[in-house]
């Protein structure tokens, strides 16, 4: 037996003329979320969506309809045709569990006005109907029970429970942002809210392994995945951190914070102007720690090419903890892990100049650092259950190809 859900969406219908746009990416989503899943069907419905999945798949599918960035709410519902018997024979069965005495609503929406009764009428008559049939009673302000009724040009759906989506823009309309992502709680958490505005992160790890396939084993490939289950397949470049320490292995220690993030900032903006991306994005909160007071961040961004989001920036740290456990990454991020940005916070300094910041930047050659760094990364393409890696100048030359095949064409 097929089960049946509606999905709605909410930002989405402010969109205007671009609205199918973003109807579409949602359809693509939802597909991608429910992939392999036995008996799917999707089709867009009067600005809702209809999922069929078989009845076995329905526990899972509610799941992970549960992680699609752009849906508000959405329900299993039972379809009937368009006939008030068949609707009141269902309405009834629905309710029939609600304990007598207690009380219920109608909540009626006509899409296709063709129907004969309006929204009114048939919430009316339906009420009727189950008082006559269940003896309960009826309160539309705090009922026991609330029947929802959706009329449409085809069917007419029927459901008790509604559950709460995500919200936001579905995944990919906003574009693609490389995210810095560390092995601790907050960066994973910024790169949740970027994909509930709609952007599709690649994750950015500086590692202190010997190599990268010693990340592959972590928990910030594991972190990558666990992100996966709302934005889809993920990518995660891993540059090393090594050549970084031993160029820079004479710089004073309350310098190491703020210096080091300008360098990650240098890799990250050269790495998008590489691959085409239009912004970096980081889990720095304002204040939480030293590197992230106001002269820091500022001493940090001075030069840049691109803008810098920071969606944590005025989130406190209970605010960001809470958050992390919601959607799921929490203990993750509490594993044992050598992270460089640990590594190098020791004793350091609130308030750095710009010009010492820039002096070190020329001091140690960033720029060419950085491209070194660079020449050694890797890219992890992170799937569930599977991460494969390859070199990134592999990447960084396929993206340069197809690049200048679109300014021939």
């Amino acid at each position: 037996m097929p089960s049946l859900f509606v999905a709605h969406y909410g930002e989405i219908g402010t969109k205007g003329a671009n609205r199918p746009v973003f109807e579409h990416s949602l359809e693509r989503n939802i597909r991608d979320s429910l992939r392999g899943l036995p008996g799917l069907h999707v089709r867009r419905a009067h600005q809702r969506f209809l999922v069929t999945v078989d009845d076995d798949a329905a526990a899972e599918a509610r799941g992970r309809l549960a992680k699609v960035f752009g849906l508000v709410w959405f329900a299993q519902v039972d379809s009937v045709p368009l006939a008030y018997p068949q609707i009141l024979e269902t309405a009834v069965e629905k309710l029939s569990d609600v304990e007598k005495g207690s009380t219920f609503r109608v909540s009626a929406r006509r899409s296709d006005k063709s129907f004969a009764m309006s929204s009114q009428e048939l919430a009316r008559k339906l009420g009727e109907d189950v008082i006559a049939a269940l003896g309960l009673g009826v309160d539309l302000s705090e009922p026991d029970a609330t029947l929802f009724v959706d009329i449409l040009r085809d069917q007419v759906l029927l459901y008790r429970c509604r559950t709460r989506g995500l919200g936001g823009l579905p995944v990919g309309v906003s574009g693609r942002v490389l995210h810095l992502l560390s092995g601790g709680i907050d960066s994973p958490v910024a790169g949740w809210l970027l994909m509930k505005r709609g952007c599709r992160p690649t994750y950015l790890h500086f590692y202190l392994a010997p190599g990268p396939q010693n990340v592959l084993q972590s928990k910030v490939v594991e972190l990558v995945r666990h992100l996966g289950t709302y934005g889809g397949d993920s990518e995660l470049i891993l540059v090393p951190f090594a050549p970084y320490q031993l160029a820079t292995s004479d710089l004073p220690q309350e310098f190491e914070p703020v210096v080091f993030r300008r360098f990650v900032r240098m890799v990250a903006e050269a790495l998008s102007s590489d691959l085409g991306y239009p912004a970096i994005s980081t889990g720095d909160n304002l204040a939480q720690v030293a590197s992230q007071t106001l002269q820091n961040i500022v001493s940090i961004d001075s030069g840049s090419s691109l803008p810098t989001f920071r969606p944590l920036l005025a989130f406190d740290k209970e605010e960001i903890v809470d958050l992390a456990k919601r959607i799921g990454s929490y203990e993750t991020s509490l594993k044992e892990y050598k992270d460089c940005c640990s590594i190098i916070s020791r004793h350091p300094r609130t308030r750095m100049k710009v010009r010492d910041v820039d002096d070190a930047v020329r001091h140690f050659g960033f720029k060419e650092l950085a491209r070194r760094c660079i020449a050694d990364g890797s890219v992890v393409k992170v799937a569930p259950g599977q991460a494969t890696i390859r070199p990134l100048q592999d990447v960084l030359e396929e993206y340069a190809g197809e690049a200048s095949e679109r300014v021939t064409n």
